[in-house]
């Protein structure tokens, strides 16, 4: 599970140049707090850590990642934006003239699949910039392996799959895999709110962070949706990842280089969590 909610630490100062180090270094406590739930350790795993007079920020992902050079260096570029995200909303509490809370970040980030031709990866962020409650936000990385470059879910698919309408209406192939994602979301809400008849506003896939998911067979065989809160419920309600099975009409509609990533999810199969494709 990717729902790794992290501490939220900080003070007030100036930020000092981002430091990587391994999370067995002894020195890496200093910079990479267990957080309210603890973030990977071990040698295993890296992180990129500070904690100064102006916030604690902490970023953890597998040293693994590291044999996958152009996934490395897109997480390393995640890390980079993070940090100066969190010093960005200092200087702006300061330029206000507010008061200027303890603010703190924790990211949590897991690889989601490796294949020639696609790589996925996925984070679980917390932070805390002032309010009643701190912030929770997923993010994700769909890295096109052949053409060297981040992509969009959108991009997986043919040209116009999630852009094309017809009179308003999604088109067919569009059209079932939003239906897949709206019964298996539905299905979530209902049950997480003991109420079968709960009405659920559905929101488009595509703008929500997602991920690809390996199964049994070693292939891409779903598409994991990360929902935010508030995005369907409430603060409460909290966050949902919702799977969307590769079936037969997505296939056909996945561009021809990326298919040989992908395989049909079997009904009879059960759901796995995510991994490596190896």
């Amino acid at each position: 599970m990717l729902t790794r909610l992290l501490l939220l630490f900080a003070v007030i100062a100036l930020p000092a140049p981002l430091a990587a180090q391994e999370a067995t270094d002894p020195a890496a406590d200093a910079w990479c707090p267990r957080g309210e739930r603890d973030l990977p350790r071990g040698p295993d795993w890296l992180c990129y850590g500070r904690f100064n007079d102006d916030y604690s920020f902490a970023f953890v992902y597998p040293k693994a990642v590291e044999k996958v050079p152009e996934l490395d260096a897109q997480i390393r570029t995640e890390a980079g934006l993070a940090e100066a995200w969190i010093a960005a909303r200092v200087a702006e509490a300061r330029a206000e003239g507010r008061e200027v809370p303890r603010l703190s970040y924790e990211g949590g980030w897991q690889v989601d699949a490796v294949l020639p031709e696609i790589a996925a990866a996925s984070g679980a962020i917390s932070h805390y910039t002032g309010g009643a409650h701190g912030g929770i936000e997923y993010r994700t990385i769909l890295f096109d392996r052949r053409a060297g470059s981040r992509i969009a879910l959108a991009d997986i698919f043919a040209p116009g799959f999630f852009g094309t309408r017809l009179l308003g209406e999604r088109l067919y192939g569009e059209r079932a895999v939003q239906r897949a994602f709206c019964r298996a979301l539905t299905a979530q809400v209902r049950e997480r709110r003991d109420d079968p008849a709960a009405d659920v506003r559905c929101p488009a896939i595509e703008a929500q962070p997602v991920t690809l998911v390996c199964g049994p067979s070693g292939r891409i065989e779903m598409l994991r949706a990360l929902l935010n809160p508030y995005v369907v419920g409430s603060w409460a309600e909290g966050p949902y990842e919702v799977d969307v099975p590769i079936d037969a009409a997505m296939m056909s509609v996945i561009k021809p280089r990326l298919r040989p990533a992908f395989g049909l999810a079997l009904e009879e199969r059960p759901r796995v969590p995510a991994r490596p494709c190896r």
